[in-house]
């Protein structure tokens, strides 16, 4: 048996690292021929294209690993099967479970691997390519946001304002619902503007009109005050801002706490939720595309490129299609966003069982 595993592996790896090559190559170019336009239009200097480029590559590798092995398996069992050498692998007495688990085993580690890969190499690569682009190509973030609602994170205190200046730290049309002090009834201040103070760590509001319960006749007065200032309106202003990052570009410890405050200030939080959790799903994908091939590729026996090809292009589509869908169901609330990460692996894992079940063997 190690004879063949070691053959096995040969071919296996072999196969993969061209496989790796062509499918970099290919994304490589697209972003590329993408983007061509608009380096032409700014005069982007061609080491500055390269370096792009070269910030992309971690990035392109970690979506062609998954299609490498799903190739690689498939045209492997595939070219063994054309030269008859399944037939005496099979009469021999070995079972295809036990002759391909040596490429199982390896794509587990490849799935270890395009995680530990993702967290420590990708992650950061990316970001700086996307910040690189941004400045080659003069893309301007604003981070000022408009008709924002959010709250502190044990939700007694609404903010409400039409717009938030980020340059200059300011909130204009301002309303806050203040439940504090357990208050039956709450308060409720309309200010004109506020300003944060950065040395205080609150806000001030200014021009205000205050609406307080009154018990006694049971109804509000109104209240006009030029200027309120409280400690416990600290809500910081990073908080008021237009949610642009990608959480492509944040690691997990970060990814996570960002998440935390998105939901403690009650902004939606589901899309990057989901995110997360594909973060641990995806890496699968070496494993769950080796089992699938493996079931299905001695079934060629002519144009056994092409056909490997072909199905492995194929059931790439068909699982990256699902994904999309699940989580875009995720996304909108439909099923939860563990379910969106995670569906599309386990039913290709029950879909990779029933084909094992009916292979050549």
């Amino acid at each position: 048996m190690k004879i063949l595993d070691r053959m096995l592996l040969k071919s296996f790896i072999f196969n993969l690292i061209g496989s790796l090559m062509f499918f970099v190559l290919i994304l490589e170019l697209l972003d590329l021929f993408a983007n061509l336009w608009r380096y032409l239009n700014n005069d982007i200097p061609l080491n500055q294209i390269l370096k792009v480029a070269l910030l992309y590559l971690p990035k392109c590798v970690s979506f062609a690993l998954p299609i490498s092995v799903l190739f690689s398996s498939s045209y492997t069992l595939g070219n063994f099967y054309a030269n008859n050498e399944l037939i005496s692998i099979f009469g021999s007495g070995v079972s295809l479970y036990r002759f391909i688990m040596p490429v199982i085993i390896l794509s587990l580690f490849l799935s270890l691997f395009l995680y530990s890969f993702e967290e420590n190499v990708v992650i950061e690569t990316f970001k700086k390519k996307g910040e690189l682009s941004a400045e080659l190509l003069r893309r301007k973030k604003s981070m000022s946001n408009s008709n924002v609602t959010v709250s502190n994170p044990d939700r007694k205190i609404i903010y409400n304002t039409e717009y938030y200046n980020d340059s200059n730290k300011t909130l204009s049309s301002l309303v806050i619902i203040d439940r504090t002090n357990g208050r039956s009834f709450p308060e409720r201040i309309d200010s004109k503007w506020a300003k944060w103070d950065n040395s205080a760590g609150h806000w001030i509001l200014m021009e205000c009109r205050v609406f307080s319960w009154n018990s006694q006749y049971e109804k509000y007065d109104i209240k006009i005050v030029k200027q309120i200032e409280k400690i416990i309106y600290n809500l910081k202003p990073d908080t008021f801002r237009k949610i642009i990052k990608n959480i492509d570009e944040l690691k997990k410890d970060e990814a996570r706490e960002w998440i935390k405050s998105l939901r403690s200030a009650g902004l939606p939080f589901r899309k990057q939720l989901t995110e997360y959790y594909k973060r641990f799903s995806f890496p699968l994908t070496c494993l769950i595309v080796a089992m699938i091939a493996s079931s299905v590729g001695g079934r060629f026996k002519k144009n056994i490129l092409l056909m490997s090809l072909l199905i492995s292009l194929i059931i790439a589509a068909g699982y990256y299609i699902l994904q999309m869908v699940l989580i875009l169901l995720a996304k909108l609330g439909y099923i939860p966003p563990a379910a969106g990460a995670w569906g599309t692996f386990l039913i290709f894992l029950l879909g990779s069982a029933v084909l094992f079940r009916f292979a050549k063997s």
